[in-house]
């Protein structure tokens, strides 16, 4: 929403938010390019503002990879303020409840860098598995870095699978 791009762009632009991230740290431009997308309805994708006390202090989404073989991925984005409050959990547990009851999915797949210690911990505290670690699996700015891959199945989550 448009009264949201300050809100957004604070954490979007910050340098230790997007240190371990493939886009950023963003500009004006970006952020208002990120806006314009995360609003637009698209099939097979949930895009969600996380927010405290009526401010965004991140974003999130979950979305289908493919739907022959059920598979998806999620992401999510925190204003560094709100680091090892619960947020990121909460988040994380929400994506895959709607990656399963939503869109359907029988697997919900997550990456991070190895050395982003603390989404790592937020994905296993959601139920993911770390089930591989990939070299020189994604570029950051201009460099190859290693990621690790979480994965968990619609068999094995906790809750019903009905909405």
């Amino acid at each position: 929403m448009p009264g949201d791009f300050a809100d957004v762009h604070a954490f979007a632009s910050d340098p230790v938010v997007c240190l371990h991230q493939a886009w950023g740290p963003n500009t004006v431009e970006d952020t208002h390019e990120f806006l314009d997308d995360a609003v637009a309805v698209v099939d097979g994708r949930y895009q969600l503002a996380i927010l405290s006390g009526g401010v965004v202090v991140g974003s999130a989404a979950v979305w289908t990879t493919s739907t022959v073989h059920g598979t998806g991925e999620l992401g999510f984005t925190l204003h560094r303020d709100f680091w090892g409050r619960g947020y990121g959990t909460l988040v994380a547990q929400e994506l895959v409840r709607l990656g399963f009851h939503r869109l359907g999915l029988e697997r919900v797949a997550a990456t991070c860098r190895p050395e982003n210690i603390g989404s790592a911990r937020v994905l296993e505290k959601s139920g993911f598995r770390r089930e591989g670690h990939l070299r020189d699996a994604v570029v950051i700015r201009g460099i190859r870095q290693d990621s690790l891959v979480f994965g968990q199945r619609a068999a094995d989550y906790p809750g019903p699978l009905s909405p």
